[in-house]
């Protein structure tokens, strides 16, 4: 139980040190690292930033993979009550641009391939004074030099509390340019222990992180519920399928959040991969229930809806939960989370109806960074509002149905996507699928979907499967088989406006094989928790 005088990200960190100094804090390749020693690593580390002038409300962009010396710096600035703004190092040099000027950031940190890219354009960012790298650069500063400093003690901060900016964290930007979504210091906490107590993460488990720690997972939920419970942190430098189940099984890996991408892929990646009931792995924590994985490898699974704006925390499924309900179930609030659904006047909606999903919590986010407007259109009266639809139902459980912007319109009804896709996803031959809309003189919109498959099948056995769960009217009209996988942005979600523009419906209408309004519907009928 975390005591409640502790309030930010570094009282969290400094109370687990004390608390557990020789318990396994990281493992990464071949090390292992206890509480007490990472944590006087990482006061050398917070040393060295203090002699950059780095302190409380300093913005520090952090260019870096996945690796010991990122985690220390991630640390090191939490201590010194800095603004961490991570930055994903695969990203085109214009994103990165964008990100680094915005934040307005006077120091940048890299490390790996991305630090010449950035030493050699460094003139191109309007702000940046000091660039610190793993290669050194003209005299310049080096982290290898950063080992040598005194630990600098963890004391008391002025202008630091709870409510203090402490995170940036950069939206994917599926549309417009990515926004950077501000998270105080408190974040830290809320998130870790809101996470460790909703899935049952203890100090005897092993979190096992594939993700960037640029992403809010990696940067944020993975590392505070580890610290929160007091267990063992195992890193990864990226996801590979093919030596997913290596690492896992090395670092003896009890639980992971992973995208159901990742599931799929595990799936189709057999190296190496243990027989049910085998693998050190117990739980994986991801966004939609996936039943094939859960029976192939024998790891429960527990269903998760977040948003970077709430410091992930929203809500989430007990292990196994979501097995027997219907699909789009997330699971129920987490500790002080509380969601609910509003109509399109922002009148809140009773249970059991269709509407935009909102929630509030004391710490969601301060706003977005330098976007007053944004801010203001995304936060309402304590409550953010998702964009997402989905309902509430009378026991608190929490279905999410799809991104509002993305529903079908087909002849005055809205339809969603998600329910379309997990119509699809019941056959056993679909790895993915996307559902959306396509313009229609007639109906307004008509019905498409994208559907990669692992084998042969036509687009008739996946319709008379999907209309099993949908009522002919949702069937799509346009179906487009695939055995590459659907693109992907660099948060590892699907890239909607990137298939949807390349999408060609006169190649793929299904309009004869489409099952005709009005007929009886054969299959399970939704039924009401």
């Amino acid at each position: 139980m975390i005591p409640a005088h502790i309030s930010t990200g570094r009282e969290l960190w400094n109370w687990r040190v004390q608390q557990s100094p020789n318990h396994p804090f990281l493992r990464f390749e071949h090390e292992e690292w206890t509480y007490a020693e990472f944590d006087e690593a990482k006061a050398r580390y917070a040393a060295a930033l203090a002699g950059l002038d780095v302190g409380p409300g300093v913005y520090v962009l952090v260019a870096m993979g996945n690796t010991t010396r990122a985690l220390l710096v991630h640390l090191a600035l939490i201590q010194l009550g800095a603004v961490v703004v991570p930055l994903q190092n695969d990203l085109a040099f214009d994103e990165l641009r964008h990100q680094i000027n915005h934040s307005e950031a006077e120091i940048l940190l890299a490390d790996g391939p991305v630090s010449a890219v950035l030493l050699s354009r460094a003139g191109e960012f309007r702000h940046v004074r000091r660039i610190v790298t793993d290669g050194g650069r003209a005299g310049g500063p080096e982290f290898a030099d950063w080992e040598s400093h005194e630990p600098l003690p963890f004391g008391p901060l002025e202008h630091h509390d709870a409510h203090s900016p402490a995170m940036v964290l950069y939206t994917s930007g599926s549309s417009g340019k990515p926004k950077g979504v501000v998270l105080d210091a408190a974040a830290f906490v809320c998130s870790g222990a809101g996470f460790a107590t909703h899935f049952g993460f203890t100090a005897e488990d092993v979190y096992f992180l594939p993700l960037p720690l640029a992403h809010a997972v990696g940067a944020l939920t993975a590392p505070a519920m580890v610290i929160a419970a007091g267990g063992t942190l195992a890193l990864a430098d990226r996801f590979s399928p093919s030596a997913f189940w290596q690492q896992t099984a090395r670092s003896m890996a009890t639980c992971s959040i992973l995208f159901p991408a990742h599931l799929n892929l595990l799936l189709e990646t057999e190296k190496d991969a243990p027989g049910p009931g085998e693998p050190s792995l117990r739980l994986v924590i991801t966004h939609a229930w996936n039943e094939r994985f859960a029976a192939r490898f024998g790891v429960e699974l527990a269903t998760v809806w977040g948003m970077t704006e709430t410091g992930a925390m929203a809500t989430g499924s007990a292990p196994g939960a979501a097995r027997d309900r219907e699909p789009g179930y997330v699971g129920t609030p987490m500790p002080d989370v509380e969601v609910a659904v509003f109509n399109a006047d922002g009148e809140r909606l009773p249970a059991g109806q269709l509407g935009e999903i909102r929630l509030r919590h004391p710490h969601v986010m301060l706003g977005y960074l330098r976007d007053p407007d944004a801010t203001a259109e995304a936060l309402i009266d304590g409550w953010v509002v998702s964009g997402d639809l989905g309902e509430v139902r009378p026991d608190g459980a929490v279905y999410f149905l799809g991104r509002k912007k993305n529903m079908i319109k087909r002849s005055g009804e809205n339809i969603g996507p998600g329910e379309i896709e997990d119509a699809l996803l019941a056959h056993p031959a679909v790895v993915e699928a996307i559902a959306f809309g396509v313009a229609d003189e007639v109906r307004s919109e008509e019905v498409a979907a994208v559907v990669v498959v692992r084998s042969e099948v036509g687009p008739e056995d996946l319709l008379a499967t999907a209309s099993e769960h949908l009522a002919p009217r949702k069937l799509p009209r346009y179906l487009q088989l695939s055995t590459e996988y659907l693109p992907r942005r660099l948060n590892g979600k699907i890239d909607r406006s990137r298939i949807v523009e390349e999408f060609s419906p006169e190649a793929v209408d299904l309009r004869a094989a489409r099952p005709r309004e009005g007929r009886t519907r054969i299959g399970p009928q939704r039924q009401e928790s």
